[in-house]
């Protein structure tokens, strides 16, 4: 008798073939240990809240359900969990210096499960400024209903998941410590293209509907908006989603084929 086997089915087995919880644990302890890029990742998105919302003399106007400083440290949160799930994916590139993810083929870990672990590292440390954002956002008394607030912070956490594939991406194509350099320019460039640092409207904002940022920062904020802007546009959540399950896919296919590819060079 015959088993027949649908993609679906064939694609969780590719992840699930050679995945390891050691490996996970064993990753997560040694991006841990990079203590200046832990620092990094959370110094600054927090200076930028305090500089732009917590001081600022607009923090205390209205926007949705939430005054503007909560709303800008939602931004900022959102930008360090980017940044920390980016560049702990990226680190992939210094593995392949050491031949580490030569070692990795020769195990029963396909690129798949490779993928998903590095994605599962990076949403760990992703939470870390989402975290100190939301106790420096209390302490300074930034104001949206709990909820609202709760519900912003894991929506930008888990949105934040997608740019570890594009981390990992760029660090098997580039395969050196210049991976690290290079995202952190473009993720300051796509963070003001997104919505994320400068309210846009117009045409600029149409433009951002198509960039990386757009979808996880409009949807982590539409517990607290509704969708509408600064100035007053509204997106809806079809939007979000199509943005993110578009770039998810492209991140998550780029991921994997230049895994493949590096490993292959080795």
């Amino acid at each position: 008798m015959t088993t027949l086997t649908t993609p679906t089915a064939r694609s969780r087995h590719a992840v699930q073939r050679g995945f390891s919880t050691t490996y996970v644990r064993l990753d997560l302890s040694r991006v841990m240990r990079n203590r200046r890029a832990t620092i990094f990742t959370l110094a600054v998105p927090t200076l930028m809240y305090l500089i732009f919302g917590a001081t600022a003399d607009y923090g205390s106007d209205k926007i949705g359900s939430a005054d503007t400083a909560a709303y800008v440290m939602i931004h900022m949160a959102i930008y360090g969990a980017i940044l920390a799930t980016t560049t702990t994916a990226a680190s992939v590139a210094l593995e392949q210096q050491a031949g580490w993810t030569r070692t990795l083929r020769m195990t029963p870990m396909t690129p798949a499960a490779y993928v998903v672990s590095k994605v599962l590292v990076a949403l760990t440390v992703a939470a870390l400024p989402l975290i100190l954002l939301s106790a420096v956002g209390v302490a300074t008394g930034a104001s949206a209903p709990i909820g609202d607030w709760v519900a912003a912070v894991l929506l930008g956490w888990l949105g934040s998941g997608l740019f570890a594939a594009f981390g990992l991406a760029v660090g098997s194509a580039l395969r050196s410590d210049a991976a690290t350099q290079v995202l952190g320019g473009v993720l300051t460039l796509l963070a003001f293209a997104g919505n994320v640092f400068v309210p846009l409207k117009g045409a600029m904002l149409t433009f951002s509907m198509f960039t990386p940022m757009f979808g996880v920062s409009q949807l982590a904020n539409y517990p607290i908006t509704g969708g509408v802007t600064a100035y007053g546009d509204h997106i809806s959540l079809l939007v979000c989603f199509v943005n993110i399950a578009a770039w998810a896919a492209i991140f998550g296919y780029a991921a994997i084929h230049y895994y493949r590819k590096s490993t292959a060079r080795q």
